[in-house]
């Protein structure tokens, strides 16, 4: 490992040198344009080079990543309450009807985003679509937009509930 240590080294060093030596004689004043055009070119190779060296080609990648934090694309959940379910958690229904941004905020916070979300136009309706997708519930876009905008209050008091119950709160 020592040995491929300093090879990095040298190639790192070289890759630094061809790097410096092209922008220092890149100015048009002291070469002839093809002179620039042919020690940039080379440069670049050089540079190239060094980089693939620099790679770590013992582990390279047999099988691509996975889905990441959405799961699988087949969505078969659903909510766990309804829209109308203010009896369920009547903390959130109360936050809900006193203060919805107060809620909205609170929401977002919940669910890890920035307390501001909830101000910006369509922020709810994103954060409703990245909670769908996450906890595999079943839904389109348009939908999101739709329930967002039309059933506000209640929408946001469902998602509230659905973060709280997600995380053990209730």
């Amino acid at each position: 490992m020592r040995e491929s240590e300093t090879l990095h080294t040298r190639v790192a060093n070289a890759v630094c040198w061809c790097v410096s030596t092209s922008f220092s004689a890149a100015s048009p004043r002291s070469r002839g344009s093809e002179e620039h055009e042919g020690g940039n070119l080379s440069s670049h190779i050089l540079i190239f080079a060094g980089l693939l060296i620099l790679t770590d080609m013992s582990n390279p990648v047999i099988t691509q990543p996975g889905a990441g934090s959405y799961g699988t694309n087949v969505q078969t959940g659903e909510w766990s309450t309804g829209l109308c379910s203010c009896c369920s958690d009547l903390l959130i229904c109360a936050l809900g009807c006193i203060c919805p941004i107060a809620l909205s905020c609170y929401t977002a916070n919940k669910y890890g985003e920035n307390v501001c979300l909830a101000c910006v136009p369509g922020g709810m309706a994103a954060m409703r679509t990245h909670m769908r997708l996450t906890y595999g519930i079943q839904g389109t876009i348009c939908n999101d937009a739709l329930m967002t905008c039309c059933c506000g209050i209640f929408e946001t008091c469902r998602m509230a509930r659905e973060i709280r119950i997600r995380n053990g709160e209730t």
